[in-house]
């Protein structure tokens, strides 16, 4: 597994964690609004971090950061993935996994060997509408076994839906609620589109109007259940300091 990025601290991507993040390359979806185009079509382009140098930094910040983020592009896709976690583990650092939920068995191996101390995975829309987000067919059900055995494995678990305007309506998110209630999930973020982005996988995006954090907050509410709203800065979008619209 070749590491294209490496984000040394982070105190918003493992919930109550200390961590760094690592980025692999590569995906199986075409999502629209996905920000790291250079990783999903040309992941050759970003420098390698070794894994002499990603080992040692680890060896030195022992005692400092309580765990490693594992994200992407798609991590799952990478056959030397179990052996990284392998070696992370062996460390003592916790591990989470950011995922878009395609490869179940995947997740599977690696928690029975090591256990996976948190996952985020992301549901892109309705089950009958996931290709339509995602630019790839036959893949909903695979999402949805991944986090129905997150959810039976009591994996500490958050699902994330990136909201555009264009790729999902206000109805779409009362069903998908409904879905994830049906597989045992329960914290679910909705994630506003990133408008400060330099590159998309479809720029045509920044161009289009989307929903405001006031009217993600209202959907969140609105749907019900452990069902939040999140910022850019990755931070809950709360009434505070808000005037809440009338409806």
């Amino acid at each position: 597994m070749i590491i294209r990025g490496l984000q040394p601290f982070s105190m918003l991507d493992f919930p109550g964690k200390f961590s760094c993040i690592v980025f692999v390359g590569n995906c199986n979806f075409r999502c629209p609004y996905c920000h790291n185009p250079s990783l999903v079509f040309d992941p050759e382009s970003q420098p390698e971090v070794t894994r002499e140098y990603f080992f040692d930094f680890l060896s030195r910040r022992q005692g400092r950061l309580d765990g490693v983020v594992i994200s992407g592009g798609e991590p799952t896709l990478h056959p030397g993935l179990p052996g990284f976690v392998d070696m992370v583990k062996n460390m003592k650092y916790l591990v989470k996994l950011d995922t878009n939920g395609t490869n179940p068995e995947m997740v599977r191996r690696i928690h029975e060997a090591n256990r996976i101390d948190y996952i985020a995975i992301d549901y892109k829309a309705p089950a009958a509408r996931y290709s339509l987000v995602t630019r790839n067919a036959g893949h909903a059900a695979l999402v949805q076994q991944t986090i129905r055995y997150a959810a039976e494995q009591g994996i500490p678990m958050e699902i994330r839906t990136t909201v555009h305007r264009d790729l999902l309506g206000e109805g779409d998110f009362t069903i998908m609620r409904r879905e994830l209630d049906g597989l045992g999930a329960k914290r679910w973020y909705l994630q506003q589109f990133n408008t400060t982005s330099p590159e998309l996988v479809d720029d045509s995006l920044l161009g289009r109007p989307t929903y405001s954090d006031l009217e993600l907050l209202h959907i969140a509410e609105a749907v019900g259940g452990d069902t939040h709203a999140r910022g850019l800065t990755g931070s809950l979008i709360k009434h505070r300091g808000v005037v809440k619209v009338s409806d």
